[in-house]
Formats: C-alpha cells, structure tokens, sequence
C-alpha cells in the first residue's frame, strides 16, 4: 500500500518529513568515511528534484556497504574470540546516527517541495531473535567455507591426525553453511516476506512462505548454537550434542513438521509466483526492485525459496562425512549416527508431504476438469452409487495411460487414475477428462452380445493378471456384484505395465 515517503524510528515512533530524509542520508554518508569508504559526492549533495533518483540509488547501496561492514566486524569478533561484543551490538546506534535497522522508508513520494520525485527504499529492521548475517553482494553465489586454521596456533594444527583435520574440515563446512542458510532466511523475510506484507500481498505470502518465521527461528537456534560452539572451541571437539538439540526428540519432530509445512507446497507456489509476475505489474515492480538488493546476490526470489528443501537433502552428506572422521565406538560417535538417521528419516518424510502434497493438487486439477455429465446421466447401479464421487476426498496413488483392446472395435486411448480405493478410467479430450460407460460388443457362441464397462472399478473387486503373449499388456478383472467385466489393457512400457 503506497503511502507518503517517511523515515520511522523504532525507538521513538518519530516520523521525519521528506525533506528531513536527505539530511539523514548525508549524515549517514559521511559516517562511511570513518571506515575508509568513498562517498560520491552525488549523496553528499542537497537532495533535489534532479539528483533525488541518483541519491536513492547511491543511499541504498551505501546502506547496504555499511551493513555489511558492520556485521562483517561482527564476524571477526567472534572468530577472534572476542567475548565482548553482543551479536546485536553492530545495529544499536543512536537517534542521531540511526543504521539501517532504525530506517523503514516507505511508500513512493521524495519531494524537494516543488515536485514529486518517485524513490523506493526499503531498509527492514531486524527483531530481537538475531541480526542479519555477513553478505558481501560480490561473492560468488555459493563462497567457499574460510580457513578454519586461521585462528588457530600453528603447533596445535600441526600436532592434528590427518583424520582430525579433515574432521575440522566437514564441521568448519557444516557450520559455514548452516550460516549461510540463515543468511538466505533472513534474505527472504526481510527483502520479501515483510515487505510483500506491507504492500498487500498476503495470499501470495501464505503460499510462497506458510511459516518462515518458524524456519528462522530453528535454523537461527541452531546456527547460534554453532557459532558458541566455535567461540568456545576454536578446534571444535564435539557436535554431537548440537545435533541432538537440532534433529533428535521433540526438537527434531518440529522441525521435521516445520520443514514438511514450509516445502510441501512450493511447486503450486512457485508457479502461481510465475504466472503473478505476468499479469499484476505492481508486483512485478515490487519483486523486480526487491531482487536488484545486493544481498539477494542476483538472485531471483524463485531462486532463493528453494534452498531451504537444498539444505535438507545436504544434512546427511555431511553427517556421514562427519561420521566418517569420528572416533568409532564413542559417545561422540553415537549422537552423529544417530542424528544421521533423523536427518534422514527427517528428509524422507519431507519428500514424502512433497508427494502427498502434489498428488492432491493433480487431484484438485484433474477433478476441476472432469466431465462427469454422461456418468451422471446413466441409471447404471455404479452411477447411482457413485454420483457425487469427489477426487480430492481420496489419495491419489498413480496416473498413467493405458490403451484399452477391444476385439473388433477401435482401441479407446485411456488416462488411469488410481487412487487407494479406486480406479478411474477417463478419457483425455481436448482439456477435459471424461467419464463415462463404455459399451462393447462380444461374440459368444456365434451370438453377439452387449456388455456394458464401469469407468470406476473399486479395488476391493479387482484381479490383475499378466498376459502371457504380451509382456506390455494386463488383465484387469472386475469382479463386481453388478457384472464381470474383463478390461485388456496395453501399457506404453513394461515400466508402465508393472507400475
């Protein structure tokens, strides 16, 4: 929702007036030159109708410079041990020198009084739980782990077995990365999810992100617990019980069910994120300045989502990594293996809310364009019985085509549906799936008869049987009280056929 460009301070919910904003910017701007940065005269310079577009563009980079430097000075006070500063102290200033955490400009009007000049910034503070984590626009997308000898003497490195380095190594990329992914989550609330929020995009926040704060929450616990660890343990000794804290107990159940929730729907999001971005160009505006934040690292949000289900297929690599250069029969040892287990079982039950997740919402659509009309006008005794079948109140199993055989007729292309207690035979026409009754002639005894197929066969009453002449063809066999009906039904593969 556009509202008039103003500069909010948390601490003393004052509003500053537009032409405020540029003495604020010049005030900040020249505070880089404490830390050895240039400042382009053009930020430096009186905000007016010419130059305010240059100024916003200069402010927000700046900004973020700034940020970064802040907590890059976070990131060697706590790698030099330095017990001193508290992770939140690199964002508290004052009133008369307020960071970017202190700023939220809004909104779309920056006048010198004579004229609007149209500006987008967005600076989103950072709440108690944490602060955003280093991140130099610069670096490659995926920065190598740094040094994890640099901190460390010299002798005590060189007194390490080969196997306890490389150990160091698999815990120095374990925690690195688990930073890095906190580091994405943050990307996502404070460029996406808060601001999205603020414009008016609820729908599409619910879809695209169901319970971030929940998934910050876990993974900024656990990348604190990391981060104490290496201050208290430079030669980190143990993990094991980080790990239990993380994926064992209930702990671990939430986040498993956090993780289900949070990527189950992400196909059906990220699609409906696509065809948004074509038709509603307020927010493609919105999401194309979003992603042109030097902490989004050029990449787009459809890129960023994703990598929360990449962090979960990337825990048990590296605890078997970590297992393998573990002293064996330890206690150590035995929290690792366990915790590789839970990571495990954890992404295995993620996949499988993925699947149930897409089954249903290829229920939803199949269901949203079957025909029923001739099934529905049929007195057959399956029609009466089934007239108001729902697809969505069943579990989707499998759908493949199958090509129905009948003697003397035309084969009928079908597309199978089978659910847990059903199937469905439907024809595919146009966009639509069809179902109805199919009539085939047979000859008995020189005699012709009539013999009419249910589109929907309940499994309770079915046989399957393989055809011995055809390795790509099957039996199905209804055994229904209604009437027998034989299906001879020809797959496109024998990978098909026996799924």
């Amino acid at each position: 929702m556009a509202v008039s460009l103003g500069v909010e301070r948390r601490s003393s919910g004052r509003t500053m007036s537009p032409r405020s904003l540029g003495s604020v910017l010049v005030d900040r701007m020249a505070s880089f030159r404490s830390v050895d940065r240039t400042v382009p005269s053009s930020v430096v310079a009186p905000v007016s109708s010419n130059n305010a577009d240059e100024v916003m563009k200069e402010a927000r980079r700046c900004l973020s410079e700034r940020l970064f430097h802040d907590m890059d000075r976070e990131d060697r006070s706590l790698s030099n041990n330095n017990s001193g500063s508290s992770s939140n102290s690199s964002l508290s200033t004052s009133l008369e020198s307020p960071s970017p955490s202190d700023i939220r400009v809004s909104g779309s009007a920056l006048s010198d009084g004579s004229s609007g000049v149209s500006a987008a910034l967005s600076v989103a503070s950072c709440n108690a739980g944490g602060l955003l984590t280093p991140w130099d626009s610069d670096l490659e997308a995926d920065p190598d782990p740094p040094d994890w000898t640099r901190n460390l003497d010299p002798d005590v490195v060189d007194k390490m077995t080969p196997k306890e380095k490389q150990r160091q190594e698999v815990v120095n990329e374990l925690f690195h990365t688990e930073r890095s992914h906190v580091r994405n989550l943050k990307v996502l609330d404070r460029v996406f999810y808060r601001p999205l929020l603020d414009n008016g995009f609820s729908d599409l926040v619910n879809l695209l992100f169901p319970n971030l704060p929940d998934m910050l929450e876990i993974h900024g616990r656990f990348n604190t617990l990391m981060k104490a660890r290496k201050k208290d343990q430079p030669a980190v000794e143990t993990v094991g019980d980080i790990l239990v804290a993380m994926f064992d107990g209930s702990n671990g159940e939430a986040f498993q069910q956090a993780a289900a929730t949070f990527c189950k729907y992400q196909s059906v999001a990220l699609e409906s994120l696509r065809d948004r971005r074509k038709k509603d160009t307020k927010l493609q505006a919105f999401l194309a300045e979003a992603e042109g934040n030097p902490v989004c690292r050029r990449l787009q949000l459809k890129d960023i989502i994703p990598t929360a289900m990449q962090r979960l297929t990337k825990y048990p690599l590296l605890l078997e990594s970590l297992a393998k250069y573990t002293q064996p029969r330890s206690e150590e040892m035995t929290l690792v293996r366990r915790c590789l287990e839970r990571s495990r079982e954890i992404l295995n039950k993620v996949n499988q809310a993925i699947k149930e997740a897409e089954n249903y919402n290829r229920l939803v659509d199949i269901q949203r364009r079957l025909d029923k009309s001739a099934f529905e006008k049929s007195d057959h005794a399956i029609a009466n019985e089934l007239r108001n079948f729902e697809l969505t109140k069943h579990r989707l199993v499998y759908e493949g085509a199958l090509t129905w055989r009948t003697k003397g007729q035309k084969n009928v292309d079908l597309h199978v549906v089978l659910l847990e207690e059903y199937i469905l035979l439907l024809q595919k026409q146009d966009d639509k799936y069809v179902l109805k009754f199919h009539s085939i002639n047979y000859l008995n005894s020189k005699e012709e008869s009539k013999c009419t197929h249910s589109p929907i066969i309940k499994i309770a009453t079915v046989l399957v049987r393989p055809v011995a002449t055809d390795k790509l063809a099957l039996y199905l066999v209804n055994t229904s009280p209604t009437g027998a009906q034989i299906y001879d039904l020809v797959a496109v593969s024998i990978a098909e056929r026996k799924a």
